[in-house]
């Protein structure tokens, strides 16, 4: 989806698909593992023993909200966020569980739901169509169905443009706000940091707050890497500059990765760098500012020296750690998942970051985050 395209009609109504009655269904997961212990009560399988609240992530955090919980709340529906995104989207679970779809569900049209640990359930509302049968397991981000909402068509219920509608609903049946259990960029520093973030990945788009899919795209580059294996150590050699190379890729160089830097590889460099400060010609001929621009991106691998355009080892470590990558190693598709964010904790390490590397961002990790930007 264009990152332009932001303004998406969204649902109305105050329904916006209830909650539909448990099914027969299998052990809920938690963290993508299955949960043992479980009981049968009335012909239900349900946990036996007390879990933590289930691990949710926002698999949408690339794509513009049209209409926020507080919206909703407005205009008397009980609440939830709409995102805006193109009919026949693939929608990720954003937790571990199972499967119910309910079919022309009021309001809310084609519904699925999904059961996750300790009663929480999350919805998908005006669905085009569903992927899983009833009572299917799934892990975080198992895509779940396809989104739907042009105003008409069959599922949508009552909206009035494509989109997909995400509430939770708690163990006493109350419907809550997802981005509570979904702590992604929800402020436009957040967004921010990894729009610069992405930068190193080729982003060109603009640094405005508003992450879309070509943000994560860069994102994703980024804490995937560049194919770099070797050490960190701060003397680069043939692998070094061969990643340098894949980096050039992002600024249009098109010559062999071979780990000989030539002038058009430079020029790639150079056009990736436009992203660091960079401002002088893109002719292949690194300089002063060049590297000074190599340094800036260095800090996102942890360098701390100055911007003076002088490399040294501690800047080609920076430079060699953003090349390595953080552990990712899913498809650079622009949709954020587990994967995704635990590479971003990883980063976040280098900026004082000391929790988790459990895919679920919280104030630390954004903290973290802004102290290498």
């Amino acid at each position: 989806m264009n990152e332009d395209n932001r303004t998406q009609p969204c649902c109305g109504g105050t329904g916006d698909g209830s909650a539909p009655a448990p099914v027969s269904r299998r052990d809920l997961l938690r963290r993508s593992a299955i949960v043992g212990g479980g009981v049968l009560a009335g012909g239900l399988l349900v946990p036996g023993t007390a879990l933590a609240a289930p691990s949710i992530y926002n698999p949408f955090s690339a794509y513009p909200i049209t209409g926020t919980w507080q919206d909703h709340l407005n205009r008397g529906s009980l609440g939830g966020i709409d995102f805006a995104m193109a009919v026949g989207t693939p929608l990720p679970a954003c937790g571990a569980g199972t499967i119910q779809n309910t079919p022309y569900n009021g309001t809310g049209g084609h519904t699925v739901t999904i059961y996750h640990s300790e009663g929480y359930r999350s919805q998908y509302l005006h669905l085009s169509q569903f992927r899983l049968a009833n009572g299917t397991a799934v892990a975080a981000g198992t895509v779940v169905g396809w989104s739907g909402g042009a105003a008409g068509a069959d599922g949508a219920g009552n909206s009035t443009g494509p989109h997909v509608h995400w509430h939770m609903i708690d163990p006493n049946g109350v419907r809550i706000n997802p981005l509570t259990y979904a702590p992604g960029p929800s402020t436009s520093s957040e967004g921010r940091i990894l729009q610069e973030i992405a930068q190193a990945g080729g982003y060109t788009g603009p640094v405005d707050g508003v992450p879309g899919v070509n943000t994560w795209k860069g994102v994703q580059t980024v804490v995937r890497g560049y194919g770099y294996t070797g050490p960190i150590d701060g003397v680069p050699g043939t692998n070094t500059y061969a990643a340098l190379q894949r980096l050039a890729q992002k600024g249009g160089y098109a010559g062999p990765v071979d780990g000989a830097l030539g002038p058009n590889s430079w020029k790639g460099i150079q056009t990736v760098l436009r992203g660091f400060g960079y401002s002088g010609p893109i002719d292949g001929v690194p300089g002063a500012n060049t590297y000074a621009a190599l340094q800036r991106l260095a800090k996102l691998g942890g360098y701390t020296g100055p911007i003076d355009g002088a490399l040294g080892p501690n800047t080609w470590k920076g430079v060699q750690t953003v090349l390595r990558g953080f552990g990712y190693t899913g498809p650079v598709d622009g949709v954020a998942g587990v994967n995704t964010y635990a590479g971003l904790q990883r980063m976040a390490r280098l900026g004082g970051y000391a929790g988790p590397i459990d895919g679920v961002p919280g104030p630390n990790t954004w903290a973290g985050l802004a102290r290498l930007i």
